[in-house]
């Protein structure tokens, strides 16, 4: 875990790629969603980039894991919300959803590689 940045944490890079992907899936959402769902959606998932670039920041292993689990909450929130843009046909079930929901899956297990390894690394000092 030794990064000089937090652009170099994979799980920071795929944090980035997944709210560009929000951005650009959620411009054919209908116009009555811009301050709904579509608001909701940007929000969670900057809420995941920027609070683990946050938690980077931090000195006290305690601090860095809050906010790593402040964006893991973030990323089931965002899941919640691409499952029920599918269900209302805003996104393509098969491909969209599914491609979107694989890289959130795959953000909590770098997310949580992370915080269990802080927490032990607490636990030996």
């Amino acid at each position: 875990m030794g990064y000089d940045d937090f652009r170099d944490m994979p799980v920071w890079q795929n944090s980035f790629k997944l709210v560009i992907r929000v951005y650009e899936e959620t411009r054919t959402f209908p116009d009555e969603e811009k301050y709904g769902m579509v608001s909701d959606m940007w929000r969670a998932a900057n809420y995941i980039t920027h609070n683990i670039a946050e938690g980077f920041g931090r000195f006290e292993s305690r601090d860095k894991t809050r906010f790593y689990k402040i964006s893991r909450g973030s990323v089931f929130e965002l899941m919640s919300q691409i499952l029920v843009a599918a269900e209302l046909g805003y996104l393509d079930k098969r491909m969209q959803s599914e491609e979107l929901l694989k890289l959130c899956k795959s953000i909590i297990a770098e997310l949580n590689a992370l915080i269990i390894s802080l927490e032990n690394k607490g636990k030996n000092t």
